[in-house]
């Protein structure tokens, strides 16, 4: 049976970070693989609500995160919120440590969070499991698996790149090592990763032609549509094409159609508190970019006792998603091929799942938990 929780992240900041935990799987209470997921922008984490029903079948305990700012987590402080009014004067005056040390501290609570966890769940830890063998010649069970979906993906990078923080400690590192087994990346976008929005994309937050109200539901409505993209811009991997296909298909009703009114008012989150989400990768864009390349790529980050378990990293996305996660997915194919001097697969491995779009866990729980499924077991 499903519930929700409050974990307490330290006892001299009394944060605590909200989250909708599935329960242990029945019939292997004590055999299974555990998912924390992060959700993105202007969507709760209720959005994650229709994988925990799935929880036995896949073998898979989902832990689905509610960030600072949303339902049953702490607010920001009027400090933190002041920073993320969107103000090129305060952008401006505020220095590059600042902003480092800002993103540092969203990692880090979700590492405590992580840590809070582990510490009141007795979940599975990382086991050998002689009964079965992966396609890379492991045997494991147990362990969890940090996603990060769309937005999310900032707060899961940063959690990764942050391991070696001095505001973690070496007791935290071990417990987290001896759990995390792979970090997933689930449909983010260019700016998720600390890329611009390129000039010939169009999204309806920067529009200065939509009435101001009006470009956040526009927005929620826009993104959870399907949309078509030949072949060609595929194969040609054609990201100007791909970024101006942003009228969705009438093939497929878009997700967000498909909600009732209290789904909607649950899941569509469009509050002041929610709103520092809309300049998070704009202000640290620079320190977001900077944290990817070293959670994906640090061959010396690889080595910190958090990670020793963490084999592989995971790119995931829907063939159906919106304008911006194709050109990110060929930009981390491009990086990873660059950071492996030419071998492809070395540092982040790739899924795109057929038909799915960005809400795939809401539209098709099934496609994405048997997702989950296969990458367990090829890690």
């Amino acid at each position: 049976m499903s519930f929700i929780d409050q974990i307490l992240l330290s006892s001299t900041s009394n944060i605590v970070l909200s989250y909708l935990d599935s329960g242990p799987p029945t019939p292997n209470p004590s055999s299974y693989e555990t998912i924390i997921i992060i959700h993105g922008n202007s969507f709760s984490n209720a959005i994650f609500k229709r994988l925990l029903p799935l929880s036995t079948k896949y073998n898979l305990r989902i832990i689905a995160l509610s960030r600072r700012g949303f339902s049953g987590s702490t607010p920001f402080t009027e400090a933190e919120r002041l920073f993320f009014t969107g103000s090129n004067a305060i952008e401006l005056s505020t220095s590059d440590v600042s902003k480092t040390e800002i993103l540092e501290l969203r990692g880090v609570e979700i590492l405590q969070f992580i840590d809070g966890f582990i510490g009141r769940s007795a979940i599975p830890p990382i086991q050998n499991d002689s009964s079965a063998e992966n396609v890379s010649g492991q045997s494991r069970k147990g362990g969890l698996v940090l996603v990060g979906w769309s937005l999310g993906t900032t707060f899961s990078l940063s959690a990764i790149a942050n391991v070696d923080s001095s505001l973690v400690s070496d007791e935290m590192r071990d417990r987290i090592g001896r759990y995390l087994r792979t970090h997933i990346m689930l449909e983010p976008a260019l700016t998720s990763i600390g890329l611009p929005i390129p000039p010939e994309a169009w999204i309806s937050f920067i529009d200065p032609n939509i009435p101001l109200p009006a470009r956040g539901p526009l927005f929620s409505h826009l993104v959870t549509g399907y949309y078509d993209y030949s072949n060609e811009t595929v194969a040609s991997r054609n990201s100007i094409t791909a970024l101006g296909t942003i009228v969705p298909s009438v093939s497929r009703v878009p997700t967000i159609y498909t909600f009732t009114q209290a789904e909607h008012d649950e899941i569509v989150t469009l509050t002041p508190e929610s709103s520092i989400d809309l300049y998070f990768t704009k202000v640290l864009r620079e320190q977001l970019r900077k944290t990817y390349l070293k959670s994906c790529y640090d061959q010396k980050l690889r080595t910190n006792s958090a990670l020793r378990n963490m084999s592989t990293v995971w790119e995931v996305i829907g063939d159906r998603s919106y304008s911006f996660v194709w050109p990110t997915f060929w930009e981390v194919e491009d990086d990873d091929m660059k950071a492996g001097e030419g071998e492809q697969g070395k540092f982040v491995r790739f899924m795109v799942i057929e038909g799915a779009n960005h809400f795939v866990h809401w539209d098709e729980p099934e496609k994405i938990m048997g997702a989950f499924r296969r990458i367990l077991d090829a890690s």
